[in-house]
């Protein structure tokens, strides 16, 4: 391991975790508009999961100041040569604990990306099941990786943290790519079954948003998987912008659909102005006669006024 880098490459990662964060400040109040409003129908989930990410994200962005504060500021320590970049991969409280609000944002992430998988496709727990035995294995290997890091024998760069720190990471790319692509089908799906109506699929635009959402955290996990693998410690420093992506995904879910970033519109000859409506997403429709399916998968139906619930129907 070459410390002569590592003081500089945690420096950006911290810059760059700092801008991520205020990317999540403006998006979390955005989501709290949302989820807030009156006319609208949020699901309990939805407010605790956004709660829960931008308060680690926060605690985490606090902790990093801490840490650069003290490594770059503390005699001892910028007294010994290269001792800032040592002391930023050393197995201190500061960065153990960092390490372990990235797993709690990574594993709340992940289950909430379950429960909607859970959600899409009517409570089918056939699904769910093997997204939980995955995700068990991803955070059982990160947990792994992180007791052997606070180990005095073992150290960040040892052949046995980066064996479970990469097995870690592989699972978590599989987890999140599949269960991203299954709820993208489940809406694709629905809105073939409902195109023949109404002339469009109205899923279509919020299938973009999961998957373009979902891409996000995959594309920080594959970079920071490749990097680990080239021998980079550029993968480890990662993880400070990683944990922030983490809270980016689900809250970018809520603000593109609530705020209608993303058009999810409907277009019936006789509707009357649709509201479209997140966490649950639900598009009311009057109309003076319509004949559409209540649900993806439930049978015709036939009233003056109905909903069309979509991925997120409260469970």
């Amino acid at each position: 391991m070459d410390p002569h880098n590592l003081d500089r490459l945690f420096i950006i990662s911290i810059w760059f975790e700092s801008m991520v964060y205020g990317i999540n400040c403006v998006l979390f109040g955005a989501c709290i508009y949302i989820l807030a409003n009156r006319n609208r129908r949020s699901h309990r989930v939805l407010v605790t999961s956004c709660i829960f990410h931008i308060l680690v994200s926060t605690a985490h962005s606090i902790i990093s100041l801490l840490l650069s504060l003290q490594g770059l500021t503390t005699p001892s320590i910028i007294a010994v040569p290269n001792g800032s970049s040592i002391y930023f991969v050393s197995p201190t409280t500061f960065m153990l604990t960092n390490l372990g609000l990235f797993l709690c944002n990574v594993l709340a992430q992940d289950l909430l990306l379950i429960w909607r998988l859970y959600v899409v496709w009517n409570h089918n727990w056939k699904l769910v099941i093997p997204s939980l035995i995955l995700e068990v294995a991803h955070i059982a290997c990160a947990i792994i990786a992180v007791f052997l890091i606070a180990q005095p024998n073992e150290h960040l760069f040892s052949h046995n943290v980066q064996a479970f720190g990469k097995a870690s990471w592989s699972l978590g790319l599989c987890l999140n790519t599949g269960v991203t692509f299954g709820i993208a089908y489940r809406l694709w799906l629905a809105g073939r079954e409902t195109s023949h109506l109404i002339g469009r699929n109205v899923y279509t635009a919020a299938m973009f948003t999961v998957i373009e959402s979902g891409a996000i955290i995959a594309s920080c996990t594959f970079v920071m998987f490749v990097l680990d693998v080239a021998g980079s410690p550029s993968g480890f420093m990662g993880f400070n912008v990683a944990v922030q992506i983490a809270t980016t995904t689900p809250l970018l879910i809520i603000t593109r659909l609530g705020l209608g970033l993303t058009n999810i519109g409907t277009h019936f000859d006789k509707s009357s102005s649709p509201t479209v409506t997140f966490a649950p997403v639900q598009i009311d429709v009057t109309e003076d006669t319509c004949t559409y399916p209540m649900s993806p998968m439930s049978p015709f139906a036939t009233r003056k006024t109905g909903s069309m619930q979509s991925f997120y129907r409260e469970a």
